[in-house]
């Protein structure tokens, strides 16, 4: 069986961080770097190819002009044709906002990711290619969005995954045993990983569920504790490196055929993280028998409002919270009360026009 191909697409921090760590890794047969500016493709690709071959890899790793404004977007896809595409794009990542003395929840600044993840969906679409869709850009709520309004992501990576290690890590430590040998499994939604991977204890999360067993010991009392333990984390651009890992994790899996599990967000229309089994085969939702789905995604509904959103209607249209609408009348000078792709380009370039300002 051959290996499989990787396009990541919109070649910021993320995606470039991912390129790095699978360039160490056999996973791929080729991997394609595509950017709207080929020069910047061709350097990324040659610092990977260059820093994996001194660690003894040697991909075969392809830069490509490819850009989602461009006509010619959805006939290059399909000449490419890959079996996964991976992209996180946005107009303004969320580490270089600066939004001055107003202080805007952070799903306050959803447009801007939804404004290009809504053009990468109809240029996808428009290729009608047999392809794997990974949407990394705020993945518990746009892929949401994308699904039920249409085409979208088959998932997301990041932030449900990413508290595991410390929770393995912390009861390994209670218990004197492996870390691998702790299996845990997690609902969370984006905004819950803010409050446990922080400098200080924190008694009152978001909504969420979590079990966590040791050979067959329930050892979820002990996992809670370790949740609320202070665990110093950079939030900054060295956070990408940690969400990579996650990437990593996720696409070993889909490419093998025996199962993994494992924690992905944002599958299909579905909001917030779930613990999953992953395979050539795809995704299935594994839920302890003790909690339904219908219960696992109200929970995770639930926790929106922690991010700043009310609610996700069954059309796609995100309500904000009051603290929400009110900052972003403070920010914009109008009203803002709702968001869905119909609204998302004009939201992004207000949102724009007001961070230049601040």
């Amino acid at each position: 069986m051959s290996k499989p191909t990787l396009l990541l697409l919109s070649m910021g921090e993320l995606a470039t961080h991912l390129l790095e760590a699978l360039a160490r890794t056999d996973i791929f047969n080729t991997l394609v770097v595509a950017s709207r500016d080929l020069q910047k493709a061709q350097k990324r690709v040659n610092n990977a190819v260059l820093g994996a071959g001194i660690e003894g890899y040697f991909p075969n790793i392809v830069a490509e002009k490819l850009d989602v404004h461009s006509n010619d977007f959805s006939t290059k896809l399909r000449q490419i044709n890959p079996d996964y595409i991976f992209s996180a794009p946005s107009l303004l990542p969320w580490w270089n906002v600066d939004s001055g003395e107003v202080e805007v929840p952070f799903a306050g600044y959803t447009a801007l990711h939804l404004a290009l993840m809504h053009k990468f969906r109809n240029q996808i679409a428009e290729a009608e290619i047999d392809t794997f869709w990974i949407g990394a850009s705020y993945p518990d709520v746009i892929n949401a969005v994308l699904n039920r309004t249409g085409f979208g992501p088959d998932c997301g990576i990041g932030n449900v995954q990413e508290p595991i290690a410390k929770i393995q890590m912390g009861v390994g430590r209670e218990l004197a045993c492996n870390p691998n040998d702790i299996h845990v499994k997690l609902v969370a939604q984006h905004a819950f990983e803010y409050y446990v991977l922080n400098d200080h204890k924190v008694n009152h999360l978001p909504p969420y569920l979590l079990t966590a067993t040791y050979k067959d010991q329930d050892v979820t009392q002990i996992a809670e504790a370790v949740l609320r333990e202070p665990f110093p984390f950079p939030y900054d651009l060295h956070f990408n490196r940690v969400t990579a890992s996650s990437g990593v994790s996720a696409l070993k899996a889909f490419t093998t055929q025996a199962e993994t599990n494992l924690h992905l967000p944002g599958i299909g229309d579905l909001v917030g993280g779930y613990p999953v089994r992953a395979s050539t085969a795809g995704i299935t939702i594994d839920l302890p028998s003790a909690w339904s789905l219908d219960r696992a995604a109200k929970v995770n509904e639930a926790s929106l409002k922690w991010d700043g959103i009310e609610e996700i209607d069954r059309n796609g249209t995100i309500s904000f919270t009051e603290e929400t609408k009110i900052a972003l009348h403070r920010l914009l000078g109008k009203h803002c009360d709702k968001l869905s792709i119909n609204t998302a380009e004009d939201q992004a370039n207000d949102l724009l026009q007001a961070l230049n300002r601040a």
